[in-house]
């Protein structure tokens, strides 16, 4: 009887791995080849916000990306103008925080108002060139009241699955000082960056350009930039041009309250994550009217009073990252 029943459930079995097989090869093909639009962008989208590109990239050309994503649709209005920030406080170290919780579900958010920006800083990895750091463990080693992650980075030749986080990616300008230039100082390259008297430049720039403006700290991560002067540059045409992800940012009002926004995602199905869109219209229902995306994915972290806020879903927990952005006591 026990035979009868294994000659029985063999071909079950089988049936059941061939129908694996089958599904797994033509998947990509159904996706990436096939009819369905608003599946295919979405896809597409997400899979180029991680640092798993290729999957992707295997099946489409970059021409096809792009026009499937319409990121070659997004335009930045202009340079960002300081004289429309006019800082209103530089003594309060008080930081309000909101938690978000849209009806979609499609995320957890977390923003935090910073009234002082000349207590925002950034930080970078003590082992900088070598490997990366935690966020939190940056936040710590400067005695930071909050934080967040910063902008993108490289690994070193030896790697991890993680990824080690051990270079910044464009420059990185502290204090004034160039601590850190893969191209040449006339080379524009996307920036988040914070002049001596506290108000933040976002767009394209170069080294020399920011001198000029006298910036103190400066980090850099891919374009899109989300607001400029009051008017964000995402529209619903390419709100998802970047999928749903994770996200982090960082934003300035008009009387130089800084924003720090966080917004979690990739816990499950239904807890994606955010759109580029998204983060822009929270940013500027907080009043921002400069705003820049920063580092999303496993690498959004948020900090405050010695905790994390949010909760990164990085394989082993908490990125290691090159750089971060903080608040000084």
């Amino acid at each position: 009887m026990p035979k009868n029943k294994d000659k029985k459930l063999k071909p079950v079995i089988i049936f059941i791995l061939y129908m694996t097989l089958f599904t797994a090869v033509t998947a990509p093909f159904y996706v990436f080849r096939g009819p369905f639009t608003s599946l295919k962008k979405v896809v597409v989208a997400t899979i180029m916000g991680t640092r798993h590109q290729y999957l992707a990239t295997t099946f489409l050309s970059t021409a096809e990306i792009n026009r499937i994503t319409n990121k070659s649709n997004i335009k930045e209005d202009t340079k960002v103008s300081l004289a429309d920030i006019n800082i209103a406080n530089k003594s309060s170290n008080e930081i309000v925080r909101y938690n978000l919780h849209p009806d979609s579900g499609r995320y957890d958010g977390y923003l935090l108002e910073i009234p002082n920006p000349l207590k925002v800083k950034i930080a970078y990895s003590k082992n900088l060139r070598i490997e990366g750091e935690k966020t939190s463990e940056m936040a710590k080693r400067y005695n930071a009241v909050a934080a967040i992650n910063g902008g993108s980075f490289t690994d070193n030749n030896k790697g991890s699955f993680g990824g080690t986080g051990a270079y910044p990616g464009g420059f990185l300008i502290i204090n004034g000082k160039v601590h850190f230039n893969d191209s040449k100082d006339t080379t524009k390259q996307s920036v988040t960056a914070f002049t001596d008297k506290g108000k933040l430049i976002v767009g394209n720039y170069s080294v020399n350009e920011l001198k000029k403006l006298n910036v103190r700290d400066a980090l850099c991560f891919r374009p899109p930039v989300l607001i400029i002067k009051g008017k964000g540059q995402i529209n619903d045409e390419n709100a998802a041009a970047d999928g749903f992800q994770p996200r982090t940012a960082i934003g300035q009002t008009a009387n130089g309250t800084i924003l720090f926004l966080v917004m979690d995602g990739r816990a499950n199905l239904k807890k994606s994550g955010a759109t580029l869109k998204d983060i822009q219209d929270e940013l500027l229902k907080h009043g921002a009217v400069n705003a820049s995306n920063l580092d999303g994915g496993f690498s959004s972290t948020m900090y405050q009073d010695g905790a994390l806020v949010n909760s990164p879903h990085g394989w082993n927990g908490e990125r290691y990252v090159a750089t971060s952005i903080y608040v000084e006591p």
